[in-house]
């Protein structure tokens, strides 16, 4: 009996390379499940973000057009300048109304994407957009549907 005590405290202790080799299989599965859940859970995250920015950008275009009966001109330099009031802009400067006191330039998607901002007839219509082709704004209506 006391052969067998010996013996069994004697074997030394820790995992097998097959143990080891299961658990870093099974590690491997569960990120290679989670990770493209997140990356569309991120996306999902950065086209809201962007929808919700747009309307604000659209919201404010739209004001400016009921004080001014006209978008701002053609670049999104201007439209910046108008929303914002800065004293340099051609149609708000004297009033400096301010519309938007921050006017997002960077959609979600990273620094090197700004958001667009085209009008060929300041009187009518113009277009908002981001990175993503889908979301846009022509004239207060919008691309998608929530």
């Amino acid at each position: 009996m006391k052969w067998l005590c010996r013996n069994l405290y004697r074997k030394e202790k820790g995992f097998t390379l097959v143990e080891l080799m299961v658990v870093i299989i099974i590690l491997a599965v569960l990120t290679g499940i989670a990770i493209p859940s997140y990356m569309a859970l991120r996306n999902r995250a950065r086209q809201t973000a962007a929808k919700a920015e747009l309307t604000n950008i659209a919201t404010a275009l739209e004001l400016f057009m009921s004080d001014y009966s006209q978008y701002p001109a053609t670049t999104a330099a201007n439209m910046i300048l108008e929303l914002e009031g800065d004293a340099t802009a051609p149609l708000n400067g004297t009033n400096q109304y301010i519309y938007m006191a921050n006017v997002p330039t960077d959609d979600p998607w990273g620094t090197a994407n700004s958001y667009t901002y085209v009008t060929t007839d300041p009187a009518t219509t113009y277009t908002l957009g981001c990175s993503d082709a889908t979301l846009t704004i022509t004239a207060g209506q919008a691309s998608w549907n929530d």
